[in-house]
């Protein structure tokens, strides 16, 4: 809906105000201060309601006294109340010229003196009535004519109606004949006076900012104008040619019609403007034409009473006008794609005529959908994770110069993801803990299992080095075992630990870490060896690397089975290769024979190993 201020309305126009809801008719009856007596309040836009609104007494103590009239007292509030809000904060409190106090004086206040109100009674000299044209009885200097009306009685632009019927109207001029009487005009146009306690129309009449408007069905509103979009934002760079983004801050409007935008471009420093955008959005895309040196952009808010607020300028930018870089030679994706898996992807360099390429965006593109960069840098090569699941993959490189141009693609062939998971290897022990320093056998509990159901190939090894391999059953506990043999072989020091898992297309390796540090050790039977008779005499052979400066000390006993067994030494016979003769005779819990052999490291350091303890008993 278009609106004009209502300064433009035309002396005698119509324009509409809501009471109590339903838009009403008023008059324009002046424009501005009717004349110098007039307080600077005054200037403004006069209204004068078109119909009478009812019938009431100028006052009720029947006195010529309007400050203090019942009927003012009735418009100041009352009739002021039936206003919309939004119109009563733009009534003017004015100060009008009014005679005051009641009887025949003749003495006038104005100016700043004048009747401080909003809502007010027409004088009878602002209709035109005067001594000269009617009577002595009428104040001299109440004010001045407005523009609307006419001088003398009885002319048209005086008659109002009530209902439908010509009537009479009250004046806010007391009558100087007596002091119970006030002037009103009557429904023939004629100024005629009558006692305060008769019951005449009321016709209010108020100012008006001029600056409100007025939509195109007269209604008067207190539409304001848009506030200004508090930023607007274009690129630092701008390359000629290329489509940028113009951005700005939305703006507000207290009356909640904001419509929209207008932006304008300029390419000549602000000499010229033009429009490329108008509508409710807070961005839009503009194409910089190659060879533009300089490029400013401005946008205003507007709503749909056509109010415009003011500019807001953005930065002026200087477009750069250089040429993009070339596509890449090639761009090479290898044809094995594992989902879950790595995937290396490599390109050949670009050239860039100006000499400032500065690097590659790599973009990669899933089961055929939208290209999303993955990689922005100097590098010729990114390696990207691949999701599981992802059925196609493809890659594609442009380059890029130091203003952020962009050269053509180079685009490679989709390749197809194998989505076969790795096996799984779970245990207690996290893959990477360094178990810590071992003096003695241990081992290790895993199982191994594949997602897709595929056979699980199992591989153990030490220091790179296979122990033990076999398929392992989905769900089995498995045992590494650094124990016996493979233990005693280990040499003291840093250790790696491995268990590998294969489904014959993909490894899942679990790896460990131990430190082999021991400095003495004992070997013993873990179950005696019972015999029926008593035993006397045995032989013992220790086969291995024991070092010279080793403490070595081989110890039998034949009474194995008792609480306390009686320990013999025969640490001599061993090294010497001779039988050992037992001293013990008893054995409460029955003969039984077992043996134990203790090393323990010499100030050399140097370690050594037992592998086998062989003998006999009888």
């Amino acid at each position: 809906m278009a609106s004009v201020a209502l300064s433009t309305k035309a002396i005698g126009a119509t324009v509409k105000l809501k009471e109590n809801g339903t838009l009403v008719d008023y008059i324009v009856v002046h424009k501005g201060k009717p004349s110098s007596i007039y307080d600077a309040s005054c200037d403004g836009v006069w209204l004068l309601r078109k119909e009478i609104f009812e019938t009431r007494a100028w006052h009720s103590s029947n006195v010529n006294d309007w400050a203090n009239s019942t009927l003012k007292s009735y418009l100041d509030s009352t009739f002021f109340a039936r206003f919309d809000k939004d119109i009563q904060a733009q009534i003017k409190q004015v100060k009008i010229p009014y005679r005051p106090g009641s009887g025949t004086s003749t003495t006038i206040n104005s100016g700043a003196s004048g009747l401080s109100c909003k809502i007010f009674l027409l004088s009878a000299t602002e209709v035109g009535y005067t001594k000269a044209n009617v009577n002595s009885y009428i104040p001299n200097g109440e004010g001045a004519k407005l523009d609307y009306f006419q001088n003398g009685n009885g002319t048209s632009e005086k008659i109002a109606y009530l209902n439908g019927s010509a009537a009479r109207w009250w004046l806010r001029s007391p009558c100087l004949y007596y002091s119970a009487g006030a002037w009103y005009c009557h429904s023939n146009g004629y100024a005629s006076y009558g006692g305060c306690t008769s019951t005449w129309g009321v016709r209010p009449a108020l100012i008006l900012p001029s600056n409100l408007l007025v939509s195109d069905d007269g209604s008067v509103n207190t539409n304001t104008a848009p506030t200004t979009p508090g930023s607007i934002t274009i690129p630092e760079n701008i390359q000629g040619g290329n489509t940028i983004t113009v951005t700005w801050a939305a703006s507000t409007d207290a009356e909640n019609n904001l419509e929209g935008y207008v932006v304008e471009r300029t390419t000549d420093g602000g000499s010229t403007w033009s429009q490329i955008f108008q509508g409710n959005a807070t961005s839009t895309t503009n194409t910089v034409p190659v060879g533009t040196q300089t490029v400013m952009y401005r946008v205003k808010a507007y709503d749909s009473d056509g109010l415009y607020s003011s500019y807001r300028m953005s930065a002026q930018v200087n477009v750069i006008n250089n040429a993009a870089p070339t596509a890449p030679g090639s761009i090479t994706i290898p044809d094995l794609v594992l989902g879950g898996s790595s995937l290396a992807v490599s390109w050949e360099a670009a050239t860039d005529p100006d000499g400032n390429l500065t690097g590659y965006s790599l973009e990669r593109q899933v089961d055929g959908g939208d290209w999303a960069e993955v990689y922005k840098g100097t590098d010729l090569a990114y390696t990207d994770t691949i999701t599981r699941g992802w059925f196609s993959i493809n890659y594609r490189v442009r380059a890029y110069d130091s203003y952020g141009i962009f050269g053509p693609y180079a685009t490679g062939t989709s390749k197809p993801v194998d989505n076969n998971r790795a096996p799984v290897i779970t245990s207690d022990t996290a893959s990477g803990t360094d178990l810590g320093v071992k003096d003695a056998g241990f081992s290790v509990s895993y199982s191994a299992g594949d997602e897709d159901g595929d056979p699980v190939t199992v591989t153990e090894a030490i220091d790179g080095v296979q122990v033990r391999k076999f398929v392992a059953g989905a769900g089995v506990e498995n045992s590494f075992d650094v124990t016996g043999e493979t233990f005693m072989k280990l040499l003291n020091g840093d250790h790696s630990m491995t268990i590998t898992a294969t489904d014959g297309k993909v490894n899942t390796t679990h790896a460990l870490a131990f430190t082999k540090e021991v400095t003495e050790a004992t070997i013993t039977l873990k179950d005696p060896r019972p015999a029926d008779a008593k035993i006397t005499i045995c032989v013992l052979s220790v086969s291995g690397e024991i070092p010279q400066d080793a403490v070595f000390k081989v110890e039998v006993t034949n009474n194995a089975m008792d609480d306390t067994p009686v320990w013999e030494d025969c640490t001599t016979e061993v090294k010497n290769g001779g039988n050992h003769i037992f001293e013990n005779e008893t054995a409460e819990n029955g003969f039984a024979f077992n043996f134990r052999v203790s090393v323990k490291r010499g100030a050399s350091g140097k370690g050594g190993y037992i592998n086998s303890v062989q003998g006999g008993f009888q």
